[in-house]
C-alpha cells in the first residue's frame, strides 16, 4: 500500500516535469520580413525584463515592428530595441546601434544603455558555466562599450573579474 502511494506520487511528479517542459514558450514569427533585431529575442531574456520565470511565459510573438509577450499576469508589446545583444554568429553593427540609441531616446531622453542592460549582462556573466563563455560575454560587450555609461562599465569589468576569478578558482589544479 506504502509502495503504491509512493510510485503515484512520483509519477504524479513526473507529470507535472512534463507539463512544466511541454508549457514552455516559443517564439513564433508572424511577419513576412524579419525585423534586424529579431535574433536578440529570447524567452529568457523576455522572463528576465518582466522579472518572471520562463515558465510564466505562455507566448512570444514576434511582429514586423514589435513583439508580443503574453504571460501569467502580462499581455505587452515590447519594442525589438528593448532586447539586449546576445551571444549570436553576428555581432551587432553600426545600425542596430542606431536603433538602440533612438528607441532610448525616445523613452528615457538618454543615449546611454538602460539599466536593465546592466543587470542583464551582470547576470549573463555569473550565469556562465565556464571561462569561454564568460570570455564570449565580454567580447560582446567589448563591441558596443561606448554606449555605457563610465560608471556601468566599470560594475561590469568588476563584475567580469570577479566572476573570472571565481571559474579559475573552481577549475582543478
Amino acid at each position: 500500500m506504502i509502495n503504491q502511494s509512493l510510485e503515484f506520487q512520483q509519477e504524479q511528479r513526473e507529470i507535472q516535469n512534463r507539463q512544466k517542459v511541454e508549457k514552455r514558450a516559443t517564439i513564433s514569427h508572424k511577419f513576412k520580413q524579419a525585423h534586424p533585431l529579431l535574433r536578440f529575442v529570447t524567452v529568457e531574456t523576455v522572463a528576465f525584463l518582466f522579472n518572471i520565470e520562463v515558465e510564466q511565459i505562455y507566448r512570444v510573438e514576434c511582429w514586423q515592428h514589435v513583439v508580443y509577450v503574453h504571460g501569467e499576469g502580462i499581455s505587452r508589446f515590447v519594442s525589438y530595441a528593448d532586447f539586449p545583444p546576445v551571444i549570436s554568429k553576428q555581432k551587432p553593427d553600426d545600425n542596430e546601434f542606431k536603433r538602440w540609441r533612438k528607441r532610448w531616446y525616445r523613452k528615457s531622453k538618454s543615449r546611454v544603455v538602460p539599466e536593465f542592460w546592466v543587470k542583464f549582462y551582470t547576470r549573463k556573466f555569473s550565469e556562465a558555466r565556464s571561462l569561454y563563455s564568460l570570455k564570449k560575454w565580454g567580447e560582446l560587450i567589448a563591441v558596443f562599450k561606448f554606449l555605457f555609461e563610465e560608471i556601468d562599465l566599470q560594475r561590469l569589468r568588476e563584475d567580469y573579474r570577479y566572476q573570472k576569478f571565481l571559474k579559475l578558482k573552481s577549475y582543478p589544479r
